[in-house]
């Protein structure tokens, strides 16, 4: 063969091959009458006569699926229906495996089946699979077809969607049918009340009602309400409250369901409720399932309270209970009696009755162990008094009593009983000894009380009578007296130093109420000691000048600087001084010396006089505390004095301390304070200098306003005699109207008068504007802090204490007065 007519016939075979691969594609397409199945590795390709195409067409229009099988089971061909079925295109499913898109029982069902269309044919129901996974509910019938149609199995199937979708829809309406039987049947016959409520709102979206659509019979006996359907709460219980419409609102907003407990007090119930939302979320209505449970509360109740307080009796009772197996040798204890011993819960349930004796007092255990031998050899009452020692706690006082059960041979089974606390019978027991004890030193210190408190009394007594007698000897002498210009000073010095005396004790017994009710404050600022010393000094000296006794007195060249209170600390000083000059016979020394260490100021009061005992030492700086009376050199005191001194000086940081070598040896009172280190006092200006040294020779219109003629009198004859210009006024409105008149510079005012009081006539006198130079000087026996604070509120500009220091008076003329408003104009 030649080389053209060899190119001819590939070339011829080449455009065959084409047509064939074109046909075969065409056929695969659906767009020839025939189809291809690939046996093997080789398509074989099935065509449909022309006489056949009526039938096909019928196939491709059949609501039922239409498959013809291969011998193995592969698709030959399959209508469009079965494409729809399984959502699939109809060329993908053309030689696939049937198998791949049928689900039956299992995988041994399928293959049966496909075995009996062979042969004749078969039924069963299955499920096909499709493209999306959804399972598609089938009827399949295998059939065999003639060998010589080139398959061997022809399938139907038929989709049973519809069927099982009405198959189901009366599964549903016989079982809302059967449901609706049951819920009439329970909704008639159940004891729980049950109601369908309709919800109203207000245009705020507030529930504020709701109207009964539907009632069961057991509703009236629950709810106590009759002929509610169609009706509305409020209409039957105005009262309601409101707390039910709001839950009920929000059960049918949200479609959660509420079960709770709650008091209906206008219908004097307790319910106990379960409420919820009927349809979807437009829907109003809410259906509530209800059961009066007032009796059960109240039984509940009862019942809690019987047992709270039978707990608390054994509680308070420290009750606890025992079983002892004596045959397993275990115990089992309440809740109590594991408390009492600190048990473990295994211990507590059947532990080893060694684990119970170790709770018990090492010394009382040898004494339990014998009586519960004894007990169980022989008799059957058991009791016994022990301690127990567990873990940190006190020890306590248990009494153990029990009775042994026997079999019907004697022999000793279980010995259960009780545990009960006496601790507090052993300690009541012991408290009572203590307590007569006790109440024989309380015995002995309330009579020592009582004595101190009558000899408190009898010496305030005397020492009020010791200068109110020589005060009227004098007021009696001077009136007798013929002008003897000496004798009448002699007379008046008595007096200022006894009524000096009397107001120290009445100052000294203030400030003890001070101190009690914590009102006592100091005002401290940087003082120098020998200032305070001199002061102490120029008070003390008339008493111990009476008493003819020498004081000495050593003051340091440099100053010495403390933070303190000036007055307070001057008051200490005159209470030491005092105190050693009353103990000192006449003719005996006092010393007072100060000095410094490097840290402290210390101050030393010491005397030659009638000294202390070791016990006297001890209790010398008490409230009341004093020597023997009759010790003393003739003047007792109130028993303050000393105790007030320790305090100030407490309150001011630093210490006060006594020795005394013995009686009749003397005594030493040491004062300890904090040195004020590297301080420099200020230099005084020359204006301060020259207020201090102002001229004398000032002469002010005072007005003097008092209720008590002899105060008025007093008062004006010493201003008189200064030589100020001084009229008289007896109560706060007769002051008033002289001010008016007169318009003085200053104005002593009493606080309490009639008419107008002091307060309300310095208010007066700050309102008035021709009166707004005037000032104004409070004169009373109020002097605690808050009466001077009121005096100032109300426009005072001074505060002085009765009685009226002669000196003070002075002081404050000379040295405040050149302030004294100017009158306009």
């Amino acid at each position: 063969m030649t080389g053209e007519p060899l190119q001819s016939q590939v070339e011829e075979l080449r455009r065959r091959l084409a047509e064939a691969e074109n046909t075969i594609e065409a056929i695969r397409s659906g767009e020839v009458d025939a189809f291809v199945v690939h046996e093997g590795d080789t398509p074989r390709i099935y065509t449909l006569q022309g006489a056949d195409r009526p039938y096909r067409l019928l196939v491709e229009q059949m609501q039922q699926g239409a498959v013809t099988l291969t011998e193995g089971g592969d698709i030959a061909y399959c209508n469009r229906r079965f494409a729809e079925m399984l959502k699939r295109p109809h060329r993908g499913l053309i030689g696939r495996s049937l198998s791949d898109f049928v689900v039956l029982d299992c995988q041994e069902s399928y293959s049966n089946l496909l075995r009996q269309g062979r042969a004749s044919s078969a039924q069963a129901e299955a499920y096909l699979v499709d493209s999306e996974g959804t399972r598609v509910p089938v009827f399949l019938t295998f059939s065999a077809l003639d060998p010589e149609s080139g398959v061997a199995i022809g399938v139907l199937i038929t989709d049973l969607t519809s069927q099982r979708s009405h198959e189901r829809l009366r599964e549903t309406t016989e079982q809302l049918r059967i449901n609706e039987e049951r819920y009439r049947t329970l909704f008639q016959s159940i004891d729980e009340g049950f109601c369908v409520l309709e919800t109203l709102f207000d245009d705020q979206g507030q529930c504020v009602d709701y109207r009964f659509i539907e009632v069961n019979p057991a509703f009236e006996k629950q709810a106590g309400l009759v002929n509610a359907v169609g009706r509305t709460m409020r209409e039957m219980a105005p009262q309601m409250e409101s707390n039910w419409f709001e839950i009920y609102g929000q059960v049918a907003k949200t479609g959660q369901p509420r079960r709770f407990v709650n008091q209906a007090q206008e219908l004097s119930r307790w319910f106990n409720v379960y409420a919820f939302r009927l349809g979807g979320a437009e829907s109003r209505r809410v259906a509530v399932l209800f059961t009066d449970i007032t009796h059960q509360l109240e039984a509940d109740t009862e019942l809690k309270l019987a047992r709270s307080q039978l707990q608390s009796t054994l509680n308070a009772a420290e009750i606890g209970t025992w079983e002892f197996d004596l045959i397993t040798n275990s115990v089992q204890a309440d809740a109590n009696l594991a408390n009492m011993l600190a048990l473990s819960e295994a211990d507590a349930n059947g532990g080893p009755v060694s684990a119970y004796m170790d709770a018990i007092h090492p010394d009382d255990r040898p004494l339990v162990l014998k009586r519960i031998r004894q007990v169980i050899e022989r008799g059957h009452r058991f009791e016994v008094h022990c301690r127990i020692a567990v873990q940190e706690q006190p020890v306590r006082h248990l009494v153990a009593r029990g009775r042994v059960e026997r079999d019907v041979k004697g022999c000793a089974l279980r010995l259960p009983g009780v545990v009960m606390d006496v601790t507090a019978q052993r300690q009541a027991e012991e408290s009572l000894r203590e307590s007569e004890q006790h109440l024989r030193k309380i015995a002995a210190r309330l009579e020592e009380a009582d004595r101190r408190k009558d000899q408190f009394l009898a010496t305030l007594a005397h020492e009020l009578r010791n200068p109110l007698a020589p005060i009227k000897s004098a007021a009696q002498m001077m009136q007798d007296v013929d002008e003897d210009p000496a004798q009448l000073r002699e007379l008046s010095a008595l007096i200022d130093r006894q009524a000096d005396q009397m107001v120290r004790l009445i100052d000294d017994l203030l400030d003890v109420s001070r101190i009690r009710r914590g009102k006592l404050k100091l005002r401290t600022q940087p003082i120098e000691l020998r200032k305070v010393v001199a002061v102490a000094l120029e008070a003390a000296a008339p008493f111990i000048a009476d008493s003819k006794q020498t004081l000495h007195v050593y003051n340091p060249d440099p100053p010495l600087y403390v933070m303190g209170d000036a007055a307070r600390l001057t008051q200490v000083l005159v209470n030491l001084l005092n105190n050693a000059a009353k103990y000192t016979p006449p003719a005996g020394n006092i010393w007072l010396s100060v000095q410094a260490d490097e840290t402290q100021a210390i101050i030393e009061v010491r005397d030659d006089g009638i000294g202390l005992s070791q016990e006297s030492s001890q209790k010398i700086f008490e409230m009341f505390e004093q020597v023997d009376v009759s010790k003393e050199r003739g003047q007792s005191g109130l028993g303050i004095g000393l105790s007030l001194a320790k305090t100030l000086i407490d309150l001011h940081g630093g210490q006060i301390s006594v020795e005394s070598p013995g009686l009749n040896q003397g005594c030493r009172f040491t004062v300890q304070l904090p040195l004020l280190q590297q301080y420099h006092p200020p230099q005084e200006t020359e204006g301060q200098t020259a207020a201090l040294n102002a001229p004398e020779s000032t002469r002010y219109r005072i007005l003097v306003v008092d209720d008590t003629r002899g105060n008025r009198f007093v008062l004006a004859r010493m201003l008189r005699k200064m030589g100020h210009e001084v009229r008289e006024a007896v109560d706060g409105l007769d002051g008033y109207q002289q001010a008016l008149q007169w318009r003085p510079d200053v104005i002593f005012s009493d606080i309490s008068m009639p008419n107008m009081n002091g307060h309300e006539l310095a208010k007066k006198i700050r309102q008035t504007q021709s009166l707004q130079h005037v000032r104004m000087v409070a004169l009373t026996g109020f002097g605690q802090a808050a009466d001077r604070q009121q005096a100032f509120d109300s426009g005072f500009d001074e505060h002085i204490v009765k009685p009226v220091d002669i000196r003070v008076v002075q002081r404050l003329l000379l040295a405040d007065l050149p302030s004294v408003r100017q009158p306009p104009g």
